[in-house]
């Protein structure tokens, strides 16, 4: 039953709750105004109301209902809750400490203030331990903070709805998924907790990040907020609502606070069809000369892949391993390369291997491709991908608007770039860089060495899309092949590249767990000898081009990033690169990248790390890791 009332028509009675730092209404009771029980008192409130153009619609139930009670808990800063790019990343143990992830949602709805109030936001994450509660906690600040301001009762009707939180099943979403649920339902942000590729368990690691309102990583003018927020923060706003059933799909309200659990598939999917011809990769799975497996390795693409590949796709059940999201990863390590994706790996180089075989990480926006006994880099990856995309994916058929890697990216998208006519982009490390040129109209397809590929399709790297890209460019070049006949397979295609490209042989050396003190120094040591250098200058056989500290100025908003990698570039077109990598919860990664260019076929299937042993050597010679770190090989080698 509705009715349309004004709001002299109500009147407030018992109390009402405000909080008495932001004046918020916290809890209300209303009931319809007494006079409205006699026809001369109703003849009375319609000459007030034709007096006023302002009329509220509410239902008769809401009218006498009592809202939720918001808890206004003292809490005080607590150190480290810096915010980048990726979020807030730390061991679980310190998450789950007292009000440690209270203190960081409650400093991010400071952050975002009014303009956050009366939005849906979406929340997920990658399924690891401690997702659940931490969802919960979320919730009910998520409940408190999205109380309108109010003076009394009768603002709080005549705003409407409050604030809508849309949950993935089990609070699971994919970080590509979140991106894309944000821009097919236009809402204003998300909240994803993952640690990416780091490990999960109650020893391990944990994170949160929020994603704004285009589907991209939080700008710097809102984490810098957050961090500000977190340094002051002295109160949290806890709604006192009850735990909701994240496993069921549905809408709970509490008042005109909503939670709506949703299928996480189903957004998702709607933007890959969007983007991807289903019906030509249905044909091609269905081959029964063609065989490919899929490694969820534990994590978020596990409550994707059988959805995806079997019941979109029609690949068999056993195409699917370690598809189970596991809070802990199984005890893996849920990073898609080849030290940490050993099954996959062992699969693809044994007997009988498939044609094609693919991995994801923990939360699903890093991908590795493999072929029978060929392993593709990143940094090929996304070249392939890009020279194929007119032809073999429907969504690009008009051509690319342009291209992108991030800086530490070998050279193999530039060679695809200039030949075709785009235009490119060398950014630093971090998809934001990416996420400016898209909104502006300027990138299609981008990539980053550490298994991140991803297209304007959402505004993360997308780990099923690569996969998606591999399985269409394989149909596509195997459209006229009959079935039974000598298939195109993932090698074919990438020694094709070569030949019209040339190589960019290519490494990357992980030294994981380096004391924080042990990588400075070898950076300072790097930065003097930067400094010190000039063109001309040699470096064992290979003679300097220029030696820097990456600088990126954007060309969408001409913001300045420093210090982002330090680069030896030789003259030859060789590169060594090194970088900190801070994403780990403990210690840091030193990162060392090694480049060398050929278009000598001879060398085409030479083993990188044969190839590019002369400036491996140069490369630690230069550094002084194994003095600094006391290391005598790196944790990965890519």
């Amino acid at each position: 039953m509705s009715a349309l009332l004004h709001p002299a028509q109500l009147r407030c009675t018992g109390s009402i709750n405000l909080s008495h730092r932001s004046n918020r209404v916290l809890s209300a009771r209303l009931e319809v105004h007494p006079a409205l029980k006699t026809p001369t008192g109703r003849r009375s409130l319609a000459i007030q109301q034709r007096r006023s153009s302002n009329s509220i619609q509410i239902s008769a139930g809401a009218a006498s209902m009592e809202g939720f009670t918001v808890k206004t808990v003292p809490t005080k800063p607590i150190e480290g809750q810096k915010t980048g790019t990726s979020g807030l990343r730390k061991k679980t143990k310190v998450f789950s400490g007292d009000n440690y992830l209270a203190n960081w949602i409650q400093s991010l709805f400071n952050a975002l203030g009014d303009e956050v109030k009366g939005k849906t936001i979406g929340l997920g994450g990658d399924g690891r331990y401690y997702n659940k509660e931490a969802s919960q906690i979320i919730l009910k600040l998520a409940a408190g903070n999205g109380v309108k301001k109010a003076s009394c009762c009768l603002a709080l009707l005549a705003h409407g709805k409050l604030i809508v939180v849309i949950v993935g099943q089990d609070a699971i979403m994919a970080t590509p998924a979140m991106s894309a649920l944000i821009r097919q339902r236009h809402i204003y942000g998300g909240l994803i907790m993952s640690a990416s590729h780091n490990p999960g368990g109650p020893e391990e690691d944990w994170g949160i990040k929020f994603n704004y309102s285009a589907g991209e990583p939080a700008p710097e003018k809102i984490t810098d907020k957050i961090y500000g927020f977190t340094t002051s923060i002295s109160e949290l706003k806890m709604a006192d609502i009850p735990d909701v059933d994240l496993a069921k799909i549905g809408t709970t309200k509490f008042g005109d606070f909503e939670v709506e659990v949703v299928d996480n598939t189903v957004d998702y999917f709607k933007t890959l069809k969007e983007v991807f011809d289903f019906d030509m990769l249905r044909k091609f799975v269905a081959r029964s000369d063609f065989r490919f497996v899929f490694d969820a390795l534990h994590a978020v693409t596990g409550a994707y892949a059988r959805p995806l590949f079997v019941k979109e796709l029609g690949a068999t059940q056993d195409a699917i391993k370690n598809g189970t999201p596991l809070p802990d990863f199984g005890g893996g390590h849920p990073d898609p390369n080849l030290t940490y994706a050993h099954d996959l790996v062992e699969v693809m180089f044994g007997d009988n291997a498939p044609d094609f075989g693919a991995a994801s990480d923990g939360d699903g926006d890093r991908n590795m491709v493999l072929g029978n006994h060929f392993f593709v880099t990143p940094s090929d990856s996304v070249a392939v991908i890009a020279a194929n995309a007119k032809d073999a994916i429907p969504y690009f058929k008009s051509g690319l608007k342009g291209v992108a890697r991030s800086m530490p990216t070998s050279g193999a998208l530039d060679r695809v770039a200039e030949k075709l006519g785009l235009p490119f982009f060398e950014t630093p490390t971090g998809w934001k860089f990416f996420g400016n040129l898209m909104d502006a109209g300027k990138c299609s397809i981008c990539g980053e060495e550490s298994f991140g590929t991803g297209a304007d399709h959402v505004r993360e790297k997308d780990g099923l899309w690569a996969v998606l890209c591999w399985l269409s460019i394989l149909a596509y070049k195997n459209k006229d092949v009959p079935e039974g006949g000598k298939l195109v397979t993932v090698k074919d295609i990438v020694m094709e590249h070569w030949k019209q490209f040339g190589r960019n042989v290519y490494s990357r050396y992980d030294y994981e767990g380096v004391k924080s003190e042990e990588a400075e120094a070898m950076m300072k040591h790097l930065g003097e000898v930067i400094t010190s250098s000039k063109k001309g200058d040699k470096f064992g056989e290979y003679t300097l081009e220029t030696a820097d500290n990456f600088t990126y100025t954007d060309p969408i908003d001409g913001s300045v990033a420093k210090n982002q990698g330090i680069r030896f570039v030789f003259q030859d077109g060789s590169r060594i690169i090194f970088r900190l990598s801070g994403t780990g919860s403990a210690g840091a990664t030193i990162r060392m990248y090694i480049e060398a260019y050929t278009n000598d076929q001879s060398q085409f299937e030479v083993d990188a790390q044969d190839v590019l042993k002369s400036i491996i050597g140069t490369a630690l010679e230069v550094s002084k890791l194994k003095e600094f770190t006391k290391r005598e090989k790196p944790t990965v080698i890519t």
